[in-house]
C-alpha cells in the first residue's frame, strides 16, 4: 500500500522540527556529568575555589550532578555538608538547582519525544515513492539547527554575560540565579566554566549537524544513482 501524500508531508514536517531538538539536547548527556566537570577543573588556568579544596570541590559538584540526573533526592542535596560540617548549599541555591532540574528534565523529555517522532517519520519517508524527499528534509533540519547555533554562538561571542543573563531569564524566575562570589554554586561553577562549556557544546552540536548532513548527502547521491540505473 502506497503511503498517502498527506502523511509523507506530515512526516517531513515532524522530522524537520525533531532534528534541531535531537541535535541540541543529545550532547547534554555527555556534558552534564562529573567527568566533564573534572575536565573543566583540570584545564590550565581554571580559577581555583576560595572556599574548597580541589577534592571537596569535586565531591560537591559530583553530588549536584547526581541530583540533576535523578540519582539523589532534593533532601539529600539540601543535606550536603562541607568538610567543616556546614551546610554546603543555602536554601536559595537548593531552590535554583530544583529549577535547573525541572528545565533539564523538560529538555530530556523533549529529546525522547523528538527521537520517537523522528523514527516514525523516517519509517514513513523510507517507503517509496517518498524516499527521495528524505535527504532534503534531513539537510533542511541540519540548516535549521545550524541557524539556531549560529545565533547562539554569535550572541555568546559578542557579550557572554548578556547572553548568559538572557538565557536564565527565559527559563528561571527573575534574579533567582544570582549569587555572591563566595556562594557554593559560584565557587563550583565560575563564569569561565560556563564560557568554555557553551563553546564546547556549540562545537559538538555543529559536529553532529555536519555528520548528519554527510549522511543526507550520501542518501541523496544514492537516490540519484538508483534513478540513473532505472531504464
Amino acid at each position: 500500500m502506497e503511503t498517502p501524500t498527506w502523511l509523507a508531508t506530515l512526516a517531513r514536517g515532524i522530522l524537520l522540527l525533531a532534528i534541531p531538538i535531537i541535535l541540541l539536547v543529545t550532547p547534554l548527556h555527555l556534558f552534564v556529568t562529573p567527568q566533564f566537570v573534572q575536565h573543566e577543573y583540570g584545564r590550565r588556568g581554571f580559577p581555583p575555589a576560595e572556599r574548597f579544596t580541589p577534592e571537596e570541590r569535586s565531591r560537591l559538584s559530583a553530588a549536584i550532578l547526581h541530583y540533576l540526573r535523578g540519582q539523589l533526592s532534593v533532601d539529600q542535596l539540601a543535606a550536603l555538608s562541607t568538610t567543616g560540617g556546614e551546610r554546603a548549599l543555602q536554601p536559595r541555591e537548593v531552590q535554583h538547582l530544583v529549577d535547573v532540574k525541572r528545565v533539564m528534565d523538560a529538555f530530556f523529555t523533549a529529546h525522547i519525544v523528538a527521537l520517537g517522532a523522528a523514527l516514525l517519520a523516517l519509517a514513513v519517508l523510507w517507503r517509496p515513492p517518498h524516499r527521495p524527499y528524505l535527504p532534503s528534509t534531513l539537510q533542511h533540519g541540519v540548516w535549521l539547527t545550524a541557524g539556531v547555533m549560529g545565533a547562539i554562538i554569535l550572541a555568546a561571542a559578542l557579550d557572554f554575560e548578556a547572553f548568559f543573563t538572557l538565557f536564565h531569564r527565559l527559563f528561571f524566575a527573575e534574579g533567582s540565579w544570582l549569587f555572591y562570589e563566595t556562594d557554593t554554586l559560584i565557587q563550583l561553577y565560575p563564569l569561565p566554566f560556563w564560557v568554555d562549556a557553551v563553546w564546547k557544546l556549540g562545537l559538538t552540536i555543529l559536529l553532529e549537524a555536519a555528520l548528519l548532513y554527510g549522511v543526507a548527502f550520501r542518501l541523496d547521491r544514492s537516490a540519484w544513482l538508483i534513478q540513473e540505473e532505472i531504464p
